[in-house]
């Protein structure tokens, strides 16, 4: 609050870059209404809004009366879900509380989230999450390291997943890989069934390689490897949804 920066580029004002309506979410999800906030505390070699999280002090601060109309004008619209992400947007933690306290108990809020934070985080979003859409990146430190520049991912997500999965409605998302089936997707979707085998899994096919060479598959996921990932989910038992 001092004026100090994290690891996520930020001080202590929350940040947002972008609203809108979006169908592309999980079909019980959407139309939904995406409020992305800048920062993230990942540096994901896959991203596809680096650039805010970069320099996430160039979007401007959070206008809550702003906001408040364009919730509005979104619910007129169709939206049925309120959808805050980013960057990481846990890491704007205050403004999304106070944003929050402006919105009547109907409105459907979702936490689209990487869910690599703190206790306290969990702590102080209790009781007003609906919806945690949980990303589920990788399945094993070697790629943690590698592709999000955190070790300690995989460990600190499922934790707080199993945490979430206590108190609201979860779905955990998973972006296919080209290449990492062996070594993200079959020890993602075995803890899954081991740890949470009614939970609704997303296994996403939209992988984009980024357009500079990085530790990221500079390929697209072919279509016959997201069939495969979906058969090998659904063999499993877990509950996929799409």
């Amino acid at each position: 609050m001092s004026g100090e920066k994290g690891y996520c580029g930020l001080d202590g004002s929350a940040r947002c870059f972008r609203e809108m309506l979006y169908c592309g979410e999980e079909e019980p999800l959407n139309p939904s209404h995406q409020i992305y906030f800048t920062g993230c505390n990942l540096r994901c070699a896959f991203c596809t809004v680096a650039e805010w999280n970069e320099e996430p002090q160039a979007a401007d601060i959070l206008d809550i009366d702003y906001l408040k109309e364009r919730i509005s004008y979104r619910k007129s619209q169709g939206a049925r879900t309120l959808n805050l992400l980013g960057g990481e947007p846990t890491l704007s933690l205050p403004g999304i509380i106070e944003l929050l306290s402006h919105l009547d108990s109907s409105t459907q809020v979702i936490l689209n989230s990487n869910m690599y934070y703190e206790i306290h985080v969990y702590k102080l979003l209790d009781g007003l999450i609906d919806i945690y859409l949980a990303d589920l990146k990788c399945g094993n430190s070697s790629c943690a390291e590698s592709l999000l520049d955190a070790p300690d991912y995989v460990e600190i997500v499922k934790e707080n997943i199993v945490k979430a999965s206590c108190h609201a409605d979860l779905i955990v998302r998973h972006l296919v890989l080209p290449g990492h089936r062996d070594c993200c997707l079959e020890p993602i979707l075995q803890w899954l069934a081991e740890t949470l085998p009614a939970v609704k899994v997303s296994l996403r096919g939209d992988y984009t390689p980024p357009a500079q060479e990085t530790s990221a598959p500079n390929a697209y996921l072919e279509q016959t490897d997201l069939h495969d990932a979906l058969d090998m989910a659904r063999q499993m038992g877990l509950n996929v949804i799409q």
